[in-house]
């Protein structure tokens, strides 16, 4: 049955769409929103955790083991101990409990405002944790130059290719000179990213792209954003999570 939009002219179909658009598709920040709302962690876990599972994501690792194992061969060898971190969407804090041993002050930053009280739930007895609501345009008002280090995990894979420059270029801002950047994205043409590619298509054709879908990207895709942005690529793992990509940067001394 047709609609009534059905009935108008192709041009006045496209700009009614154009305008309700911002109404009808969330934003990064409704959409994780509304995941943190919506989707609460199983009992004596926290948000967050559900997303740990190595097999899925192409580790060779035992149950229980995925933090651990990023922990010991991405993060305390790139990063060591710093004195400020900076995270990029810290979501229900898996990742920000294995970054605060490393550095005197840790912010954690997240797009919703419900992740935002999760983490304060979750580390309201640790002072050495700062909190930031983004307000998924960038780092403001983080001042330039002041951070040593910048991480992202299960963000970079869902924001589009405009967001994820954006970003970068933030983190060139924000770092201090030498200061470093560890983050995680998509790997789409990986023995694992295919087939999450193509899960994403039924839900992807003609429509915008849906927030919990993955963006398609490559680590050579990645480092030429990273180098456009004004930094530098050291690394990009794809041998750990088989399924995704870790790139490791570092903005110029």
């Amino acid at each position: 049955m047709k609609r009534w939009i059905d009935f108008l002219p192709r041009s006045v179909r496209s700009r009614i769409k154009s305008w309700l658009l911002p109404y009808t598709a969330p934003t990064i920040s409704e959409a994780w929103e509304g995941y943190a709302r919506n989707y609460p962690a199983e009992p004596g876990q926290f948000l967050g955790d559900e997303w740990n599972d190595p097999v899925s994501r192409g580790m060779d690792a035992a149950p229980g083991e995925f933090l651990k194992r990023i922990d010991q061969e991405v993060i305390t060898p790139f990063f060591g101990t710093l004195n400020v971190i900076l995270e990029i969407g810290s979501g229900g804090g898996r990742f920000t409990e294995i970054l605060l041993p490393r550095c005197n002050r840790l912010i954690a930053s997240d797009v919703s405002p419900s992740m935002i009280k999760l983490l304060k739930q979750r580390f309201s007895n640790n002072p050495k944790i700062e909190y930031f609501l983004l307000d998924g345009y960038g780092l403001k008002p983080t001042a330039d130059n002041s951070i040593d280090a910048v991480f992202s995990y299960s963000v970079f894979v869902h924001i589009q290719h405009w967001d994820i420059y954006n970003y970068l270029t933030e983190v060139r801002r924000v770092l201090v000179p030498g200061g470093k950047a560890i983050i995680q994205h998509a790997n789409t043409f990986s023995e694992l990213g295919w087939p999450h590619f193509l899960k994403d298509v039924p839900v992807s054709v003609n429509r915008h792209k849906g927030w919990g879908t993955f963006t398609p990207m490559t680590p050579e895709m990645m480092t030429e954003l990273v180098q456009r942005a004004g930094l530098q690529v050291v690394r990009c793992i794809t041998d750990l999570v088989k399924r995704d990509a870790i790139t490791l940067i570092m903005k110029p001394a």
